[in-house]
Formats: C-alpha cells, sequence, structure tokens
C-alpha cells in the first residue's frame, strides 16, 4: 500500500500499547538490575520514541495491528470469514471441500494391520 496521509491514527490505543510496553521493559529491568532502574529510563524513553515512530509510519502505510482494530471491524471479519466457508461453491464440492471428517483411504500393504506387517523373520526362517 501506498502512503496516505489522510488516514487516521488510533492515538489513544497507540498509547495504551507503547505503555503497556514500557511497563513490561520497566518490571523486566526491575527484576534483573534493580540498582540500575534509572539509567535504564533514558534508553527506555528512546526506544518507546522510536518504537511509537516507527508504528505510526506503519499505520500510515496501511499497516493495522489486531489490537488497534475496533470490536465492529472484527465481527465485520470474523462474518466475512464465516460466510466464505460456508458459502461454497460446487467447485469448492468437486475439489474435495467437504464439511466434516474426511474419508479414510482404502487399505495399502504399508497401511494394513494384518500379519504380513510386522513378519516374525530370523536368519533361519528368512527365505534367501
Amino acid at each position: 500500500m501506498a502512503w496516505d496521509s489522510t488516514r487516521p491514527i488510533p492515538w489513544k490505543k497507540l498509547g495504551v500499547y507503547l505503555a503497556l510496553y514500557a511497563g513490561i521493559v520497566l518490571a523486566f529491568f526491575a527484576l534483573t538490575k534493580p540498582d540500575n532502574l534509572v539509567s535504564a529510563l533514558p534508553g527506555l524513553t528512546i526506544g518507546v520514541i522510536l518504537a511509537g515512530t516507527f508504528m505510526v509510519v506503519l499505520i500510515k502505510f496501511g499497516w493495522n495491528m489486531p489490537m488497534f482494530r475496533s470490536r465492529e471491524e472484527v465481527a465485520a471479519q470474523r462474518a466475512a470469514r464465516t460466510a466464505q466457508r460456508s458459502g461454497g461453491s460446487s467447485t469448492s464440492s468437486e475439489a474435495g471441500d467437504f464439511d466434516g471428517p474426511r474419508p479414510k483411504p482404502a487399505p495399502t500393504s504399508r497401511t494394513s494391520t494384518g500379519s504380513t506387517q510386522h513378519p516374525r523373520r530370523t536368519t533361519k526362517t528368512r527365505k534367501r
């Protein structure tokens, strides 16, 4: 997709996502190096700013993270997928797309469970 400057950015959802990211990273630093927590804040701030800038650019190019989608969008996509699955055409049924379990194939010499599957041969009973 091309850059679209009119594409809206969900600032509130983006802010929640970045705050969650910063909280997880801060908790990780608090657990691993609690004495260096203050020195990690400038790097964390720069990381959040860079990640936010990168996400804004991706959103302007058309990327839509599942977390940023509204419930209506998710419900519409789910309904479209189920309609596509249930509204199968005759070409899909000819190709073998059936509802329910697939029929078992006929047994072959490699899949049968008879005595030929595991013959008890030793060096004395083996045919030469």
